[in-house]
């Protein structure tokens, strides 16, 4: 396989502590393990200097190098200067295949993070002396109104968007308003297992612990979690497999026709993707959202290749508290939906 190389390029500062953010980025990148190599590189007044940090990948071995310009808007230096850099580079090393990616541009997601920014401003002179809310509910309402204000749900499916909020309210992160992917046909799916009185299967007991127990049982479902189960246990060290894998096979029958909920083991994930395609596991919907460096994004990507109903994102980031809040906004569906005050 090609070894891969990344160099991110952005101005440069006279004012090191201007330089930082190139290197945290840089960091962030690596933490990704995507890559073989991430290096930073600046394009003036600050070193190193683009041609010292493509000669300090070269001399890892690697074959290919991406070019990331770190610059927002597209100007002489993403039009033409680093352009001519490279074309200079790659005559030095003709053996390595340079391709230059695009800057960052105008996105969604830099909107979100202008939009975060200007709340926590502005937040920090509107509540300055206001007495605190003390209330839940009042707390709730006043949270979700906040969501409403810092994303526009207006393009996203009716049933979706009750998801959306509560995920971005469980975790703080406006992200998940544009990377929370789901399978056309999830939520709906979900929302028909629980009235159908099936199953929640979780991969962890805090997963299963935060999930709404009433309405589950009401409907005539259990919550189910076999992590610390004892023949579970066993057959780890048997095996020496995780935990978790484990505990999905145990947990076939269980979640037949039910709702898988992984937020915390990407090997858990993985197990269930194999068992579904060989036709041995069939729940009707897949929460799977695991967090973590190893696995997390990759486990993701492979959820996406099934047939079986799915809410997934498309990074690292999950978790307990995400997978969670996805979980009870499908039982607040789903009691609405028996309630027939449901709109989709």
């Amino acid at each position: 396989m090609m070894k891969t190389g990344v160099v991110l390029i952005s101005h440069g500062s006279k004012l090191s502590s201007g330089n930082d953010g190139l290197f945290q980025v840089a960091e962030m990148l690596r933490s990704m393990r995507r890559w073989d190599v991430v290096e930073a590189a600046f394009l003036q007044l600050a070193e190193p200097g683009f041609p010292d940090v493509v000669k300090k990948v070269v001399d890892c071995g690697i074959e290919r190098i991406v070019v990331m310009p770190l610059l927002l808007f597209k100007g002489n230096h993403v039009h033409k200067d680093i352009p001519e850099m490279i074309k200079t580079e790659q005559k030095k090393y003709p053996r390595v295949e340079f391709i230059y990616s695009n800057h960052i541009g105008a996105d969604e997601r830099i909107a979100l993070i202008a939009a975060d920014r200007i709340h926590e401003v502005l937040v920090e002179r509107q509540y300055c002396g206001k007495p605190r809310l003390e209330q839940p509910q009042a707390i709730v309402e006043e949270s979700f109104e906040i969501i409403d204000k810092l994303v526009n749900l207006d393009s996203v499916p009716k049933l979706h968007r009750p998801v959306i909020q509560r995920a971005i309210h469980a975790t703080g992160d406006t992200e998940y308003a544009y990377n929370l992917i789901f399978h056309p046909d999830a939520v709906k799916a979900g929302i028909r297992a629980l009235r159908g009185g099936k199953n929640i299967v979780t991969d962890v007991n805090m997963v299963k612990t935060g999930i709404s127990k009433s309405p589950v049982e009401k409907f005539g479902g259990k919550i189910i979690c076999k992590i610390d189960a004892v023949d579970v246990v066993d057959d780890a060290k048997r095996t020496g497999k995780t935990r978790a894998i484990m505990a999905v096979q145990h947990s076939i029958s269980d979640m037949k026709d039910g709702i898988m909920v992984i937020g915390n083991a990407p090997t858990a994930l993985f197990e269930l993707i194999d068992l579904i395609k060989k036709g041995q596991a069939q729940p009707a919907l897949v929460i799977g959202i695991p967090v973590g460096f190893v696995g997390a994004a990759e486990s993701k990507h492979a959820l996406k290749e099934v047939s079986t109903p799915y809410i997934t994102n498309s990074n690292r980031k999950g978790g307990s508290a995400v997978a969670v809040s996805i979980a009870n906004a499908i039982i607040k569906l789903a009691k609405e939906e028996e309630q027939g005050v449901l709109r989709e």
